[in-house]
């Protein structure tokens, strides 16, 4: 009979290198060198703050480095084919995971830094062909997807892996036509291979979505494919699942466009979704491992009508690898909404997600 192809497969928004500022990240400055979180209690220009979490050493000193942090993470998976969005330091993870047995090709979006890689394990996979690269319709010259078709040395059959990140806003609705064109994208490489060879390849799509389970952008690639967080039979996540995880932060500055107005407490809510995905294509493919994904605990959740914005009714808490606040608003925020000596509580010890910050340094 045919020899079986198996193979692990791993996804990764990286957080593009300088996109994870102490700006808009607030509750990164637990994790800035302790000289920066023990003497400024908000963030400034004034107080010399980095303006994005450290990389690597060659910034200077810190607690940890995003660098370090991402590679000891997707070293642990042992994943035989690997892509990454937002990537915007190609160069850097190419050297660094040659030397740990892998090819990769890379195509940037237009006029930008960042993009989407395809890595492989050179002994498990071979390229075959060049890759292709799409640049999605709507918005113009925006967001792209980059294919490329690999040969599985072991039992040399064929695998079509694509990257995706598609736009960031879903209230704008792009990700459903960019899904379209994706899945046009697989199509025209699968046939394209299938009229050469008379054999199908399987095929792997890993993106960054911008798009919630049930979308209509999800429901586009779920019509073909199955996605490899879910088993076959179970038709829905979780509660409380998450790729991704903002928690609310609060900062005092002047209110946006109100040049006049007295600088007051914002509280900018959190969220946390399933926006990433591995998806496959069932004909070919067969999963012997779900995706495991984090999952927030049950009794940290409450439904979405109880969270009201300006109210002390209704508080919830959000919980992330021992980080906790008190609830959401806090207590105290709409009494204390213009007075700069406000703090949100915080528990002494525990490090915290709402931290207060300022925007405009």
């Amino acid at each position: 009979g045919t020899a079986t192809m198996s193979f692990r497969v791993g996804h990764f928004n990286i957080l593009g290198k300088n996109m994870a500022g102490t700006m808009w990240f607030h509750y990164a400055r637990d994790f800035l060198p302790a000289s920066f979180s023990s003497s400024h209690w908000d963030w400034s220009r004034a107080g010399h703050f980095p303006r994005s979490l450290l990389w690597s050493s060659e910034d200077g000193p810190s607690r940890f480095y995003r660098l370090q942090v991402l590679l000891k993470e997707i070293r642990s998976l042992s994943a035989d084919v690997l892509c990454m969005v937002e990537l915007d330091c190609f160069h850097e993870f190419r050297e660094i995971l040659d030397a740990d047995g892998y090819d990769a090709i890379f195509q940037a979006r237009p006029g930008k830094q960042d993009g989407c890689g395809i890595f492989w394990r050179r002994e498990v996979f071979q390229p075959v062909g060049p890759c292709r690269a799409l640049i999605y319709a709507r918005p113009v010259n925006d967001r792209i997807a980059v294919g490329q078709m690999l040969k599985h040395l072991p039992t040399q059959q064929m695998l079509l892996v694509l990257s995706s990140h598609l736009h960031w806003d879903q209230a704008a609705g792009h990700q459903a036509s960019e899904a379209q064109e994706l899945m046009g994208l697989m199509e025209d490489m699968s046939h394209e291979h299938e009229a050469a060879t008379g054999s199908r390849p399987a095929a792997v799509v890993c993106g960054d979505l911008n798009s919630l389970p049930g979308s209509d952008a999800y429901s586009v690639l779920t019509r073909s494919l199955h996605d490899a967080c879910l088993p076959r039979g179970h038709c829905g996540y979780p509660e409380g699942a998450f790729t991704t995880l903002k928690p609310d932060v609060y900062f005092f500055a002047r209110p946006r466009g109100q040049a006049d107005a007295r600088d007051q407490w914002h509280w900018q809510e959190g969220r946390h979704e399933v926006l990433d995905y591995i998806f496959y294509s069932p004909e070919e493919l067969h999963m012997t491992q779900p995706i495991s994904i984090p999952q927030l605990p049950k009794e940290e959740l409450e439904p979405p009508a109880k969270r009201q914005k300006g109210s002390g009714a209704g508080l919830y808490g959000y919980w992330s690898g021992g980080w906790r606040f008190v609830s959401s608003p806090v207590p105290g925020l709409e009494r204390h909404l213009t007075d700069l000596h406000w703090r949100p509580p915080r528990r002494p010890g525990v490090l915290q997600m709402g931290i207060p910050n300022r925007l405009h340094g």
